[in-house]
């Protein structure tokens, strides 16, 4: 048996996390529209969306994109503006300090997620596009119930439970390759334009962790505490795997665009490098005096284990959008997400969308949207970019559930830019 202190512990369950990229990768205009640009994207705006588009005409014929970065963290409890009052001033918490602070976590407990993505290459000639790109992301769930001791402190008789510990993330890469082919000629008069797409993807793992199981619980009493923790967790060094998503894109009387995709139809990763589980274990002999807590920072470990080849399912959706050409210079979009699984983040919770991007000037676009569902709940997405035709640069911000920047809880950020001809 081996010792490894609790601060340990923590660190392996969190550092894999915060070393991902990003599993979606979102460009700025997506971004500040909410999601909801899906139908109206062009060129190399498909990655992760609807690769029947690439088969559409456009001003230009080639797009090499030179950056494309995304940022988002997010947890579901303290905004910026709450950590800086309760937690950096140096002063010492009343009880009605502390009473707010635990009353902001949810009953399912502290939740962290984040995503970082970026895009390496990315280039466009259509009906074709290649890209290579970072893709992960990661998150972290601790439980409600033993927050309280450190919170409150010990109470006689009080059992703190971790059954609810969770974790995952990964970090990888990925090559891209989509192709559209137009088929106006067999779809009805009404449409002016028709295609299908397909996109295929070789995926390169190189990180992946997550919490099989936990369970334990801390008996304290006025002096004293008892305690049987047992954390359970996968790991793997590297792997290889595949994603196909298809898509079909009409145009409709001059004036609608209607799409329809799926994301990772098929596909998964077979993680095979170096593959790990590894078991922390604590149980104190006998009841340790509260004043003599030290001796709870060692923990004993099962001998680490290799584990064989295993598989995670890539995250699953279907995605139904449409874009109104109001104006030359006015659009309307709207979308409907489905998750069909929970893989790396996905939620099973319908999200609806809805945006406009309106240039009041050529180049200058202004973007806004509205999403309603989905993992975070209420969002609103704000962009704007620079069109100098041959050279763009977009921006893009979602603000979750209403709270602006340092009265938020997450920062969720884009830039995108390339050259076109």
């Amino acid at each position: 048996m081996k010792k490894y202190n609790l601060i340990s512990l923590l660190l392996l369950i969190l550092i894999p996390g915060y070393l991902v990229f990003g599993q979606d990768i979102y460009n700025a205009r997506s971004l500040g529209m909410a999601g909801s640009n899906v139908a109206i994207t062009e060129a190399n705006e498909y990655i992760g969306n609807n690769p029947a588009v690439l088969a559409l005409k456009n001003s230009f014929n080639f797009e090499l994109q030179l950056a494309s970065a995304h940022i988002m963290l997010h947890n579901n409890s303290y905004s910026l503006t709450e950590y800086d009052k309760y937690f950096t001033t140096g002063d010492s918490l009343t009880q009605t300090d502390i009473n707010n602070i635990f009353s902001k976590i949810p009953d399912k407990g502290w939740r962290g997620d984040f995503m970082l993505g970026a895009r390496a290459l990315s280039i466009y000639s259509r009906p074709f596009s290649l890209t290579v790109g970072g893709g992960g992301n990661g998150y972290l769930n601790f439980p409600k119930d033993p927050l309280k001791f450190p919170f409150y402190g010990n109470a006689t008789g009080e059992v703190y439970k971790i059954d609810d510990l969770e974790s995952e993330a990964w970090a990888g890469g990925s090559v891209d390759f989509g192709f559209a082919l137009p088929i106006t000629q067999w779809t009805p008069a009404e449409f002016d334009f028709f295609s299908v797409g397909i996109t295929a993807k070789y995926i390169v793992g190189v990180e992946y962790f997550n919490i099989e199981h936990s369970e334990g619980t801390v008996i304290t009493t006025s002096d004293y505490l008892l305690a049987d923790a047992r954390v359970e967790s996968r790991r793997s060094e590297g792997g290889r795997g595949f994603g196909i998503d298809v898509g079909i894109l009409g145009i409709y009387e001059k004036k609608w665009n209607i799409s329809f995709h799926l994301t990772n139809v098929l596909g998964n990763i077979s993680w095979n490098r170096n593959n790990e589980m590894n078991i922390f274990y604590y149980k104190s002999d006998s009841l340790f005096k509260l004043n003599d807590i030290g001796d709870l920072s060692q923990a004993d470990m099962d001998t680490t284990f290799s584990i064989t080849k295993f598989h995670t399912a890539l995250p699953r959706k279907a995605t139904f959008a449409v874009g109104y050409l109001y104006a030359p210079n006015l659009v309307f979009t709207a979308a409907y997400k489905q998750g069909l699984n929970e893989a790396y983040g996905n939620s099973i919770v319908p999200l609806l969308s809805a945006g406009t991007e309106y240039s009041p000037l050529p180049y200058l676009p202004l973007r806004a949207g509205i999403a309603v569902g989905g993992k975070y709940g209420f969002a609103l997405g704000l962009g704007l970019g620079l069109d100098l035709k041959y050279w763009q640069l977009n921006l893009g911000y979602l603000n979750h559930n209403f709270r602006w920047f340092r009265g938020a809880r997450s920062i969720d950020l884009a830039l995108t830019t390339q050259l076109r001809f």
